[in-house]
């Protein structure tokens, strides 16, 4: 059996790296996925913050309306007030649903804000109580 004497050129692994396509390749879906995390992360801060402006101004707007229903009932008036940036309104309507009874609507809102956000409680309270 002869066998050649040379250099043998057929099919074997090459292991010289990776070559400038693979790395321009690998890359770009390298980049691609950082891109899609920051705009997550920057949704997510970005919702966190609305999430706490509405959080402060409803604490707000149960307070006012607790420290209104511990008034006396003559003494509920339609009033505002400004607390940091809050603005809290609230708005007293005798005699609305029911005979005896103030309806009081507190709202809360930020008129220098990044978004308006604006949040409601109403209650009743009755002169009898």
């Amino acid at each position: 059996m002869i066998t050649p004497q040379g250099i043998s050129y057929c099919a074997t692994a090459d292991n010289r790296g990776f070559s400038i396509i693979e790395v321009i390749f690998a890359l770009s879906i390298f980049a691609i996925g950082i891109l899609a995390v920051s705009t997550l992360a920057i949704s997510s801060v970005n919702s966190n913050a609305s999430a706490r402006r509405i959080t402060d101004a409803t604490a707000l707007a149960e307070d006012r309306l607790e420290k209104l229903a511990a008034m006396p009932y003559d003494d509920i008036v339609s009033d505002q007030e400004m607390v940091g940036a809050y603005q809290i309104t609230w708005v007293v309507v005798e005699d609305d649903i029911i005979v005896k009874t103030k309806s009081i609507a507190v709202t809360v809102n930020i008129p220098n804000g990044w978004t308006d956000t604006n949040v409601t409680i109403r209650h009743l309270i009755s002169k009898n109580s």
